[in-house]
C-alpha cells in the first residue's frame, strides 16, 4: 500500500498541514520562489517521521494598503 501525501489546509492560512503518517507538520523554512516574485516556498516538516512537503503560496502583503480588497 502506497503512503498518502500530506494534505494542505487550503484556504485557511492558520492551519498547518498533516503528514500522511498522521503526524503534525511545522513550518521548517520560508524562501522566495526562484521564478515568481509574488510567490514563496513554504517547507513543512513532520514532527514524527521527518517527511518534508513544499507548498507554493502567495506572498503576504508588505503593508496594510497592499492587501487585496
Amino acid at each position: 500500500m502506497a503512503a498518502s501525501l500530506p494534505t494542505a489546509s487550503v484556504g485557511n492560512p492558520f492551519l498547518l498541514p498533516v503528514c500522511g503518517c498522521g503526524g503534525p507538520m511545522n513550518l521548517a523554512s520560508l524562501e522566495p520562489h526562484p521564478m515568481q516574485t509574488d510567490q514563496e516556498l513554504k517547507t513543512f516538516k513532520c514532527l514524527h517521521c521527518g517527511r518534508q512537503q513544499v507548498f507554493t503560496v502567495q506572498k503576504r502583503a508588505q503593508k496594510i494598503g497592499d492587501y487585496p480588497r
